[in-house]
Formats: structure tokens, sequence, C-alpha cells
């Protein structure tokens, strides 16, 4: 009976001593990435990879990210976002001291009409496909462009021809841009309301419906967008306007 003990005991030592080095020397595991999840956030060679957002966080799908060679002219390489905005670029077809930079464009529609807009990369500077990147975007609607311009659009309004009506007085008009429907990132816009000396105003891109009152209570104003007609409103799609970027027109008169 005392050996059964001594032998219970000793057993009972053993599992206790193999529990604690367990404890104390194996580290808990990380779960693997899931399969075909490409890595964002660490450089490989020949790869570039990355996510596009938009600036408030959302994943892009379908954006095109591209390679572009900065010794051969016309050897881009490209591929495009997955659901979760990642990418992956494989670069291992091209020469060992080819160097490159990172660059993205998204084509969408909005009211029939197409435009092509070009994410900002958070790190413009070249790499060797050798070493790989990692090189993340986003998609901006708003605010100045690296070379000095602006990712938005800028709101102007002209005094329209004398024989639509007559002349509102700068000082007394308010203008008010709702944006008709989603603005071009897919995000939700809000209206904004500007007096006429706060004109031309940077908007997030997309197509709005412009109003206009007297702040004097002097009687309605009129607008029309280029190639439209007078009215009470005036839906006034983007249109490229070289030297300035991105712009929304209207004309405004006061009915006689």
């Amino acid at each position: 009976m005392k050996y059964a003990k001594l032998l219970l005991l000793a057993l009972s030592l053993t599992t206790l001593s193999a529990c604690g080095a367990g404890n104390a020397e194996t580290p808990p595991r990380k779960a693997p990435p899931a399969p075909g999840i490409p890595n964002t956030s660490t450089a490989r060679p020949f790869h570039l990879t990355g996510t596009v957002k938009t600036s408030q966080g959302k994943p892009l799908a379908g954006v095109r990210v591209g390679a572009d060679n900065t010794v051969l002219d016309g050897s881009e390489v490209w591929t495009t976002t997955d659901a979760q905005g990642r990418y992956d670029l494989d670069l291992s077809a091209m020469p060992i001291l080819n160097s490159w930079t990172a660059v993205a464009n998204l084509t969408v529609t909005s009211h029939g009409q197409q435009y092509t807009l070009y994410p900002e990369v958070d790190n413009p500077a070249a790499f060797l496909g050798k070493d790989g990147a990692v090189r993340h975007f986003t998609l901006r609607l708003t605010g100045k462009t690296p070379n000095g311009g602006y990712y938005g659009a800028r709101l102007f309004a002209n005094l329209g021809l004398s024989e639509a009506g007559d002349m509102p007085e700068f000082d007394d008009v308010e203008f008010t841009a709702t944006p008709d429907g989603p603005l071009l990132d897919g995000t939700a816009g809000t209206p904004v309301t500007l007096r006429w000396a706060q004109l031309p105003f940077e908007v997030p891109q997309g197509t709005y419906v412009v109003t206009a009152r007297s702040l004097s209570g002097k009687g309605p104003l009129w607008l029309k967008a280029r190639g439209g007609s007078y009215g009470p409103r005036a839906t006034v799609a983007m249109e490229y306007t070289a030297g300035t970027g991105m712009t929304l027109n209207v004309d405004v008169v006061q009915p006689r």
C-alpha cells in the first residue's frame, strides 16, 4: 500500500511539472492567414502589395493598380483590387534591377458620364523590384493634390446674359449645392450653402442640384447649367477645364 501511494505521488508530480513547462515555454500560436489573401503589411521580393480605400476607410473593389517602370517606357504591370480593397502585383517577370513607382486609377459612371479618378498613394518613392514594396492608396474627392491641383470639383457661378433676365446683386445671392445621388466614390454627400463671394468653392466630386436665393428677398433667382435652360434649379455635372481641373458651372439671373 505504501509503495502504491509513493508511485501515485510521483506520477502526480511528473504531470504537474510537464504542464508547468508547457505553459512557460510554448508561446501562443497565431492563426495562419486565410488562403488566397495577399499580405498587405510586409514587403516581399518582386511583389507590390497594399490596399485602396476611400477617405472614410471603406475598401474599394475593382481599382486598377499598376507598377510604372521607371526604366522601360510602356512596361507597366497591372492588377485590380479584390472585394476588401487589397491587391498583390507580381513583378517577377521583369529584370531584377528595374525600379517602379505605384499608380492607381478607377473609372466610374455617374449620370451617364464616365470619370477617371486617381487615388493618392501613401509613398510615391520608387522601389526596386527585387525588394518589393507596400503601397496603400486613398481615394480623395476633396483637398489639394500633390501637384497643387484639387481632387474636388470647383463650383463657379456666372452672371447670365442680360436678355435672359436682370443681373442680381453680387452680395445679395446665396447658393445651395445638393449632391444629386451618391458622390463618385459611392458615399453620400451633404448640401453646402455659400455666398457668391465664397466662389469658386471646392466640393466633393459628383453631380449637384444648385439653387439660389436673394438674401434681401428681391424675388426668385433662376439658374442654368451650360447647355441647359433657366429654371428655379439646375442639375450640374462636372466637366474638365484646362488649367483648373474639374469644375461645376452655373449661370444665374433674376427673371423679369
